[in-house]
């Protein structure tokens, strides 16, 4: 397991100046120096900003002009379960140097670490599993999108959202790739694509480092635009003790304790807002004015692993998934799981998946198991 002892803090309050890599190119400096309450150094590792929750940078996206914030979801769904938080202890490694005063959300700065423009040159266009198997099928192939592989459940019809118990790993990545465990919510198709997806996932080029981090992700046109967490304006967050893209500070280990989060995607039947949960706490939302189809319903869902593999043809990546192991090498002690995994209906009632669908893109490196 990481060590995060050995580091020093920091606390910088009412901020003169900042300068270093801040959201890239959405706020001048004298509006970023006002919005910034509280500054959060950990060490020469990491620093978050403490920004003032109603001139965080997400409300300059041009469809959120004037927007309301909405500070919590207004309804529980139905059939809700008693508490089925994970075993994961919710802190993050800049936690122990302090924390965000109420009234503003921590924002975590990509320092010196992120590198735009290998997160450009190895850009890869991304794909919903659903649609992987289908080119695959039809073609034999994967054509542009043979850099991704899958192992994933997942389900038809029209939903508010899903959610899951996630256990969570550290896997090896090779370099300029990937390691995702993940929910997805999906409507339309092609260029019309919307999707909200949530979990944790390796990756270095974004990060610097191998650690388990946190994140969010959106796109509104099929993955032509969008983004991961804060790196593009869109979603409004809410909570002051959470940072998207931070690590866990607790990650399972093999045949040993067993870490793991619910994750959760929920529309709110009153704003129309796109919710996400993590261990019951409400981060914040994908407003509805950001999307054409998700505006509606999600008519598709998604729980499970993905990867990328930039080996050439004939070669394979070394790069994990989950645990790295199979579900037949030992169970929950062993593979990555997603338990409690459910859907929340058209009536926001909370129910079982039905009519579930396995795709496994490449099974003979990356497979599940369904246990009922």
């Amino acid at each position: 397991m990481p060590k995060f002892t050995d580091f020093k803090c920091w606390i910088l309050i009412l901020i003169i100046s900042v300068n270093e890599g801040l959201i890239e190119g959405r706020m001048n400096m004298k509006a970023v120096n006002k919005a910034i309450i509280k500054i959060i150094k950990v060490g020469h590792v990491e620093t978050i900003d403490c920004y003032d929750i109603y001139r965080q940078p997400s409300l300059n996206h041009p469809l959120l002009c004037n927007h309301t914030i909405q500070m919590r979801p207004t309804l529980n769904p139905k059939g809700t379960k008693a508490d089925i938080s994970g075993t994961l202890e919710l802190t993050q490694t800049w936690h122990k140097c302090g924390s965000c005063p109420e009234g503003t959300i921590p924002i975590r700065r990509k320092g010196k670490n992120y590198n735009p423009t290998i997160l450009r040159k190895h850009h890869y266009a991304r794909l919903s599993p659903f649609k992987t198997l289908v080119t695959s099928k039809s073609n034999n192939t994967i054509d542009n999108y043979n850099l991704h592989e899958y192992a994933v459940i997942g389900v038809l019809g029209n939903f508010l959202g899903a959610q899951a118990k996630i256990n969570i790993w550290t896997p090896f990545t090779e370099a300029h790739e990937m390691s995702i465990s993940q929910i997805w919510v999906f409507s339309g198709e092609d260029k019309d694509l919307n999707t909200v997806e949530a979990g944790w996932h390796v990756y270095k080029d974004m990060y610097g480092d191998d650690q388990t981090r946190f994140f969010i992700y959106w796109t509104m046109d099929g993955y032509r635009s969008g983004c991961y967490n804060l790196l593009c304006d869109g979603f409004v967050q809410t909570t002051s003790n959470i940072s998207l893209g931070c690590n866990f500070t607790e990650v399972s280990t093999f045949n040993g304790d067993q870490k793991d989060a619910t994750f959760s995607i929920q529309k709110d039947q009153s704003s129309g807002n796109w919710w996400v949960k993590l261990q019951g706490i409400s981060v914040g939302y994908y407003p509805s004015a950001l999307f054409k189809e998700l505006s509606r319903t999600a008519t598709k869902v998604e729980w499970g692993g993905e990867i990328v593999n930039l080996k050439n043809k004939g070669q394979h990546t070394s790069t994990q998934m989950g645990s790295s192991h199979f579900p037949s090498e030992g169970g929950l002690k062993t593979s990555s799981y997603f338990n409690w995994v459910q859907v929340f209906d058209e009536n926001n009632m909370i129910k079982d998946p039905e009519n579930v669908r396995k795709i496994a893109t490449n099974p003979n490196c990356y497979n599940l198991k369904i246990d009922k």
